[in-house]
């Protein structure tokens, strides 16, 4: 298990010391932390450059981003979904925080879904029984990528070969729209129950 956490220096207002806390704080301290570079600037993170595993942002990135803050959002989602070998990986943004049981309550449910076919939203919240521990994502899209749980590693690549091809493209949607949308429409798109992460970010990266 991993975790890739895409983050960017650009941000007004930054929340991943409060993030990388919540973590330390959790059952899942103990797993990977990538942090996944969205621009050169890595000012805001100089204190965890010698402790947590920095994915540097690469000329690569700068010609499939194009420098517009939106697209270059895409490409770091992007390189966080084909980062690592891992099969169980969980990308996340830079804003959240997390419950304090989230791992093991994570693994319950991982081991109550049939099959690996599935993406899983530990963030959004649903209208359903407590004795379920997942649902079916119910809205038409998904709005928010804040800490996604991906089961597989080829999952994962498929996903990313979804996004990227439409960034090349020049086609509209964010991230979070196009994950969804490859979810729905060849997989399934789950959300856990309870709510496991919360999105805490109060100012978006694009202001």
């Amino acid at each position: 298990m991993i975790i890739n956490m895409t983050t960017i220096a650009s941000r007004k207002t930054h929340y991943i010391h409060e993030t990388l806390e919540s973590l330390r704080q959790s059952d899942g301290r103990h797993i990977p932390i990538n942090l996944i570079i969205g621009s050169f600037d890595t000012s805001h993170i100089d204190r965890y450059l010698a402790t947590l595993n920095v994915v540097p942002w690469d000329e690569e990135a700068v010609a499939l981003g194009g420098g517009r803050a939106r697209r270059n959002c895409s490409v770091n989602a992007i390189r966080a979904l084909k980062y690592g070998p891992d099969d169980h990986c969980l990308c996340c943004e830079d804003d959240v925080t997390f419950e304090k049981d989230w791992f093991s309550q994570l693994m319950l449910t991982v081991a109550d879904i049939d099959g690996d076919e599935y993406v899983l939203h530990l963030g959004q919240r649903c209208n359903t029984s407590p004795r379920q521990r997942y649902a079916i994502h119910a809205r038409d899209n998904l709005c928010g990528a804040q800490a996604i749980f991906y089961p597989t590693k080829a999952m994962r690549n498929r996903v990313a070969e979804h996004v990227e091809n439409t960034v090349r493209r020049g086609a509209g949607g964010t991230n979070d729209f196009l994950i969804g949308q490859y979810a729905k429409r060849y997989a399934a798109l789950y959300n856990t129950i309870p709510v496991l992460a919360h999105h805490i970010g109060a100012v978006s990266t694009f202001h």
